[in-house]
C-alpha cells in the first residue's frame, strides 16, 4: 500500500506529460504559434529578439523557441515541445504545495490540472500562457516558503518565478496586484474569522543572498530585453503620421503599459473584446457568442468543473477554521478573475491562469468531504468528475481539437491546410530540391503561412494590387474576391479546391497547384481550372 501511495503522484505527472505530448502535430499551428514561429525565424537572422512593447509579450518564449528550433530544427513537435514541457512542470509545482495544504489536496489539485480541456489544450500550443502559469505556482510557492520556512532555495523561487512573469507577459501585474492586495484583505478577514495557524518562520538568509539574488534577476531582465545586450533603446522615431513610436528594449518595460491599458480597456476594437462573466462561462463550458440579440451562450463538450466546484467552495473558507493557505489562494484567485473580467480584451488561453487557485480548493473541498461525510460516496463521485473531465478533454484534444463550436478553438487554422502542405511535404520527402517550389498568396491569411512555408524562400506573398509577373507559379492560394482577377492572367493548367485557412475570419480562398509539378501526386485526376485559351480549343 505505500509503494502504491508513492506511485500516486509520479502517475498524476506521468498522465499529464501523455495527454500533452500524444499527437502533438495533430492540429495545424495556430495563428499565434505562426507569428511566433516568424518571429523566432527573424531572431536567427538578425541574431537577437527585437522586443516591441506593443507586441504584449515579453522575450523569453521566442529565445527558447529560437535555443529549440536551433538544436533540433523548424517543427511543430519542435515549436511546442517546450510547453509541454512548461505545463507538465506545473502539475510538479502544485504537488509541491504539500508542505501547504497537505499531500492528499495536492494530489486532487494536480489530478485536475493534468486533465483539464483547458490546461492541456493550451499545454500544446507554443504560446506564452504556460510559462505564465509555471512562474505564477513558482512565486506563490517560493513566498509561501520564505513566509513559513525563510530558506534561500525560497528566496531564489519567489525571484525568479517574478523574473519569469516580467519576462513573459505583460499581464503579469494584473497577478502581481491580486497577490498583494489578498495580503491585507487575509490579514482583515482573519480578525473576523482566524483560520489555522501559518506563522512566520524567519528569515536564514542574510543581505549577501538578496543582492545576490537581485543582481542575477536584473542582468536577466536586462539580458532578455536587449536582444543579449546587442539591442539598446535609440533615438526614438516617428511613424509616417508623425506619432511616436515605442522604444522598445528595455523602455518597454513601462511603454507596454500605455498600449496595454488602451486594448484593454476596449478602447481600440480589436475583435476580442467580450462581457465581464466571459470567464464564467467558460468554467462552465459554454461557448460565448454575440448575434443581434445580444450575448449567447452555447453547451460545448468542455467544462472545467472541478476549477467550477472550487470557486464556489472558496466561500466555505470564510468559516472560521479553515486552512490559511486555501483562503490566501482563494482570495489571489478571485481578485485576478475580477482584474480579468474588468478588462474589456478577452482571449480564451487566459482561462489557466485563472483556475489553478480554484484546483486547490477544489482538491481541500474533497479531502474535507471524505473526512465529514463519507469516504466512498465521496470517492465515487469526484472518480465519475474526473473521468467525465478525462473524457472532455480527450474529445477536445484529439477529436475536435479545430472544431469552432469549441470556445477553445479560438483563431485556430482548419485542417484545410493539409490540401496545401500534404502535397508539398511530399515532394520534398522525394526531393529536397522541391524545398525551391514558386508560390504567390495573394490576398487573405498570411499566418501562419509565413512559419509553415519558412523553408520556401520562393513563396511570397505579393500585394493584391500589384500581381507578380509572371503571375504563374507551382502554388497559388488566392482570396476569392481576387479570383476574377487572377485566373484571366494564368497560363498553365492547375488542380483547383476551397482552402479556408480559419473559419472565425471569414474569409475563404483557393488553392491551385500546378498540374506540371503535381501531377504524379494525383494520378487520374484532370485539373480543375485550364487557361481560357486551352478551353476554347476543346
Amino acid at each position: 500500500m505505500k509503494l502504491l501511495a508513492r506511485g500516486i503522484s509520479p502517475a498524476i505527472v506521468l498522465l499529464a506529460l501523455l495527454l500533452r505530448v500524444l499527437w502533438l502535430d495533430l492540429k495545424p499551428a495556430h495563428f499565434d504559434e505562426g507569428v511566433n514561429g516568424w518571429f523566432v525565424d527573424q531572431m536567427t537572422r538578425q541574431g537577437f529578439y527585437h522586443y516591441d512593447p506593443t507586441n504584449f509579450h515579453g522575450p523569453l518564449h521566442f529565445y527558447v523557441l529560437f535555443v529549440a528550433q536551433t538544436l533540433f530544427g523548424r517543427s511543430l513537435w519542435v515549436l511546442r515541445m517546450p510547453l509541454v514541457l512548461a505545463s507538465t512542470a506545473s502539475v510538479v509545482l502544485v504537488l509541491a504545495y504539500r508542505r501547504y495544504l497537505g499531500e492528499r489536496v495536492c494530489q486532487i489539485a494536480a489530478l485536475a490540472m493534468a486533465i483539464s480541456p483547458a490546461m492541456v489544450f493550451y499545454g500544446r500550443y507554443a504560446i506564452h500562457e504556460s510559462w505564465l502559469l509555471f512562474f505564477l505556482l513558482l512565486t506563490v510557492w517560493g513566498g509561501l516558503g520564505l513566509w513559513r520556512c525563510g530558506g534561500r532555495r525560497h528566496l531564489w523561487a519567489t525571484a525568479l518565478g517574478l523574473t519569469g512573469m516580467i519576462l513573459i507577459k505583460e499581464t503579469y501585474l494584473i497577478h502581481i496586484v491580486a497577490l498583494l492586495l489578498a495580503v491585507p484583505c487575509l490579514l482583515f478577514y482573519e480578525k473576523v474569522s482566524a483560520s489555522t495557524a501559518f506563522a512566520f518562520g524567519g528569515w536564514k538568509f542574510g543581505r549577501a543572498d538578496v543582492l545576490k539574488v537581485a543582481a542575477v534577476c536584473t542582468g536577466l531582465i536586462v539580458f532578455f530585453y536587449t536582444g543579449g545586450l546587442l539591442d539598446w533603446p535609440g533615438p526614438r522615431k516617428s511613424d509616417a503620421a508623425g506619432n511616436p513610436l515605442p522604444l522598445g528594449s528595455l523602455a518597454g518595460l513601462y511603454e507596454c503599459f500605455g498600449a496595454w491599458f488602451h486594448t484593454g480597456s476596449g478602447a481600440a476594437l480589436s475583435g476580442h473584446e467580450k462581457p465581464w462573466h466571459y470567464w464564467l462561462q467558460l468554467l462552465a463550458g459554454l461557448q460565448v457568442a454575440k448575434g443581434a440579440g445580444g450575448w449567447t451562450a452555447t453547451p460545448t463538450i468542455a467544462s472545467e468543473l472541478p476549477a467550477a466546484l472550487g470557486l464556489v467552495a472558496s466561500f466555505a473558507l470564510l468559516a472560521p477554521r479553515r486552512n490559511r493557505v486555501a483562503r490566501y489562494l482563494a482570495i489571489a484567485g478571485l481578485g485576478a478573475l475580477i482584474g480579468y473580467s474588468v478588462v474589456a480584451y478577452k482571449t480564451p488561453w487566459c482561462i489557466i491562469v485563472l483556475m489553478w487557485p480554484f484546483h486547490f480548493v477544489f482538491g481541500l473541498a474533497v479531502v474535507r468531504c471524505a473526512q465529514k461525510l463519507d469516504v466512498w460516496v465521496t470517492a465515487v463521485l469526484a472518480g465519475a468528475l474526473g473521468l467525465f473531465t478525462l473524457y472532455a478533454t480527450w474529445q477536445l484534444n484529439f477529436h475536435h481539437c479545430t472544431d469552432e463550436a469549441e470556445p477553445y478553438v479560438y483563431v485556430q487554422t482548419r485542417m484545410d491546410v493539409n490540401a496545401l502542405l500534404d502535397p508539398v511535404r511530399a515532394l520534398v520527402a522525394a526531393d529536397p530540391r522541391h524545398r525551391y517550389l514558386t508560390g504567390h498568396f495573394i490576398g487573405g491569411e498570411q499566418w501562419p503561412w509565413n512559419w509553415l512555408l519558412g523553408d520556401f524562400p520562393w513563396m511570397d506573398f505579393p500585394n493584391p494590387l500589384e500581381l507578380p509577373v509572371p503571375l504563374d507559379a507551382d502554388v497559388l492560394l488566392v482570396n476569392d474576391p481576387l479570383v476574377e482577377n487572377v485566373e484571366p492572367e494564368l497560363r498553365a493548367n492547375y488542380f483547383k479546391e476551397p482552402l479556408r485557412v480559419r473559419g472565425q475570419s471569414g474569409e475563404s480562398a483557393t488553392l491551385y497547384l500546378r498540374q506540371g509539378t503535381f501531377g504524379r501526386l494525383f494520378p487520374g485526376r484532370e485539373p480543375e481550372f485550364r487557361p481560357r485559351a486551352e478551353e476554347e480549343e476543346k
